[in-house]
């Protein structure tokens, strides 16, 4: 934490740091950049001394990621964690400075399993601005009343063994397991798990969620109108159950042992109330560096660290990145400049796809026909945000050279993936986006949610159709899960039929591992479940 000065109270002192990140941010966006420190105290406008003193406050109350580089020059990676909007939330609602009390130890034996990973991670708590890797330490840090299992698309129970639903479908009662305790040996309260979920009803994450009550064992949901998607809604993670005190400790297989920006560290909880995981521990050590495959997912374990072993890969592509276009009343493209930039998109895409191994075209049900049609002049100026990854970043540089040579100039800004809900202030002034979704059909689940929290959907798309949509969701969520999930395809195929939404390619994922590691069940962006991993010994050949 900051410590306080003489003649300067902590709220003044954080505000005026405050001023100082926006300095940063304006500068450098949310991307990784290398830089040196007089370029940071030009920024700043301060000394050198000065600039490395305010980047170490920033550093440490999670604002900044910064790392000094290998080499000559001294040169640093520095990555700016926060857009305005979060930075101000966190201003707000500081986060609880107390000290947690210690965890259980963990039981002895087992296995463990290492993960490097080329940036800090932000911290485990549920929240819906959680970003894929951060959702998926959700997973194995904290539980909800549901959760999906395995790389699975149907949710089971989790802190609930049994729930009952209403004749008229408007009332769901969760009966909770009994004896749980938290990874810090605080006992659980069924009373604040219903204040943590209360807290949901009636937002985009629970949106026909009218009250929640608790009586012992007990939770009860009081909805509007019937909802069949209910348990998919609760076993997202960003729903999770946190320590209503301590919101990084939770109550699932593994607790957080150690969480700094060199890196994080699990260990299997023993007051786990499922399937005790063989892993003994997860590290995810922080390797600052640049990386041209962000997709690929390395695990390890302590003696491949040692000695090199044989390994098996594993595969998927998940994602699709798409342009997306502002279709309101202050958007200043014709339907044939839209046009336009699509085939101009579609022809980059492809470029990028012969060169680079993983990018993948879309998939089939992703794509639809139509016939050519004339290109059309563009605007002198179009403004943009992009999801930033270093194959968007590729993209986008493409992209802006390729307009500039037929007279119009792009201005581009990065937002960071844990920022894609930004407030709609981001989006109003943007022309084009460029984002991304799951292109899994039996993860359909995923649009909806889109849909109904998406700031850039809410400023693109017109008003008339997001009310028509959900409207549609509205009738649809009476029926089973399924018939649900093929709405949301259609929508998703029309929004792509219509220009709303443009696939460009797919993401492939890659995971490597040692031979010897089985029980890989992959969660999505090829990330396994912690908590089934294990290492045959017998059968491993070095």
């Amino acid at each position: 934490m900051i410590q306080q000065s003489n003649n300067i109270a902590p709220d003044a002192r954080l505000l005026r740091l405050a001023r100082q990140y926006k300095r940063l941010l304006n500068r450098y966006q949310n991307q990784r950049r290398e830089v040196q420190l007089q370029d940071v105290a030009d920024t700043l406008a301060c000394s050198p001394r000065y600039a490395r003193t305010l980047l170490k406050e920033m550093q440490q109350i999670g604002w900044i990621s910064w790392a000094s580089l290998p080499g000559r020059g001294k040169q640093s990676l520095i990555q700016c964690r926060h857009d305005i909007q979060h930075l101000q939330e966190g201003i707000d609602a500081p986060v609880n400075s107390s000290v947690t009390p210690l965890p259980m130890i963990p039981a002895s034996g087992g296995y463990h399993f290492i993960f490097p990973y080329y940036r800090p991670i932000s911290a485990i708590v549920p929240k819906l601005s959680a970003q894929h890797l951060t959702r998926h330490l959700i997973r194995m840090v904290h539980v909800g009343l549901a959760r999906y299992l395995d790389g699975n698309t149907q949710p089971e129970l989790a802190l609930a063994h049994h729930v009952e639903v209403s004749t008229d479908r408007t009332c769901w009662r969760f009966y909770l397991r009994q004896g749980l305790v938290w990874h810090n040996n605080d006992p659980f309260s069924v009373a604040d798990c219903a204040r943590t979920l209360r807290a949901f009803a009636g937002t985009e994450a629970l949106p026909y969620v009218q009250n929640i009550t608790a009586d012992q064992q007990c939770i009860e949901f009081h909805l509007t109108q019937p909802d069949e998607m209910l348990l998919h809604r609760l076993a997202n993670p960003v729903v999770a159950i946190p320590h209503p005190v301590f919101p990084t400790v939770g109550i699932g297989p593994f607790l957080i042992a150690k969480h700094t920006d060199d890196g994080i560290s699990l260990v299997r909880f023993p007051g786990w109330y499922g399937e005790m995981p063989l892993a003994r521990a997860i590290t995810l050590e922080t390797r600052l560096r640049k990386v041209k495959d962000w997709g690929v997912v390395q695990l390890e374990t302590e003696r491949s660290t040692e000695r090199q072993e044989r390994t098996e890969t594993l595969t998927c592509s998940d994602t699709f990145s798409f342009l997306a276009f502002n279709n309101s009343s202050a958007s200043i493209l014709s339907r044939q400049q839209r046009i336009t930039l699509t085939e101009i998109a579609k022809t980059l895409a492809s470029s990028m796809m012969k060169k680079q191994s993983d990018l993948l075209p879309v998939e089939s049900w992703l794509t639809m026909s139509g016939k050519k049609m004339d290109m059309s002049e563009l605007p002198p100026l179009l403004s943009m945000a992009y999801f930033s990854t270093p194959d968007t970043e590729i993209f986008v540089k493409m992209f802006a050279r390729y307009l500039l040579r037929v007279g119009c100039r792009l201005t581009a800004r990065a937002i960071h993936n844990t920022h894609w809900p930004a407030s709609g202030a981001v989006w109003e002034s943007m022309d084009i986006a460029l984002g991304y979704l799951s292109s899994v059909q039996q993860a359909a689940f995923t649009f909806e949610e889109r849909w109904r929290r998406s700031s850039m959907v809410k400023v693109f798309w017109p008003k008339e159709s997001q009310k028509r949509v959900i409207r549609l969701l509205d009738r649809s969520v009476h029926r089973e899960p399924e018939r649900h999930k093929r709405l949301l395809i259609a929508l998703q195929r029309h929004a792509i039929r219509h220009h709303l939404i443009v696939p460009l390619y797919q993401k492939q994922y890659t995971l490597r591992y040692p031979k010897s590691v089985k029980g890989i069940h992959c969660h999505p962006q090829c990330w396994p479940d912690f908590a089934r991993i294990w290492i045959d010994d017998k059968n491993n050949t070095w």
